[in-house]
């Protein structure tokens, strides 16, 4: 998540050196990035999820974690 993030914002300060800009794209990059590193986070916590749920699924009475 924190290199989506670094990426957002170093893009964002390059497009600002460019256009003359004083921190508007910097922030824009960064705000894309917190969004895209969200989206990744959540994408691959919902794929663990589904995955731990299969095994859960696939484990005999008796034989998976005691709760």
């Amino acid at each position: 998540m924190a290199c989506e993030i670094v990426a957002g914002l170093v893009l964002g300060w390059l497009v600002d050196r460019w256009t003359g800009t004083d921190k508007v794209f910097l922030i824009i990059g960064t705000i894309m990035g917190i969004i895209v590193g969200m989206t990744s986070f959540i994408r691959t916590a919902m794929k663990a999820n589904k995955a731990a749920t299969r095994r859960m699924d696939r484990t005999p009475p008796g034989q998976g974690p005691v709760s």
